[in-house]
């Protein structure tokens, strides 16, 4: 008589923790996307913290030593999207370089609280024109 109670109460157990187990996990999922993943179903990742990964599109950064408000486009040659980072940026930052940055998108383009610059081992010598593809082969 007693068994079939255990056995009800340990599934309740079980399914409650499982329960927990996936929250837990499932809220500390961040997902990486591209510029272009976003563009196709934006709703998708509305009130979710994102990893979006591009390349810096050249003409597009502008730093305000005062508030230290960094803004850019974030592209992967099919669509650009515009980042505003509050800190200063990394010390490898620059135009043309292969970033990740961690954050929200918000009205107007995507807020960063977290800037990676994602090197490769692509040598471009100086004054050779930068091969878009070869760079983002590398990066993805």
């Amino acid at each position: 008589m007693k068994r079939p109670l255990y056995a009800a109460a340990g599934v309740a157990v079980l399914a409650v923790a499982g329960w927990m187990i996936y929250q837990a996990l499932y809220g500390s999922l961040v997902f990486f996307i591209l510029p272009s993943e976003y563009a196709q179903n934006p709703a998708q990742f509305e009130d979710r913290r994102i990893r979006l990964g591009g390349i810096v599109a050249n003409d597009s950064v502008t730093f305000d030593n005062d508030s230290l408000k960094l803004t850019f486009l974030i592209s992967d040659s099919l669509k650009s999207l515009p980042v505003t980072h509050h800190g200063a940026p990394p010390e490898l930052f620059r135009e043309m370089m292969g970033v990740v940055v961690e954050g929200h998108f918000k009205e107007g383009g995507f807020a960063s609280d977290n800037l990676l610059v994602r090197h490769t081992e692509v040598y471009q010598p100086d004054g050779k024109p930068i091969d878009n593809e070869a760079l983002r082969r590398a990066l993805y």
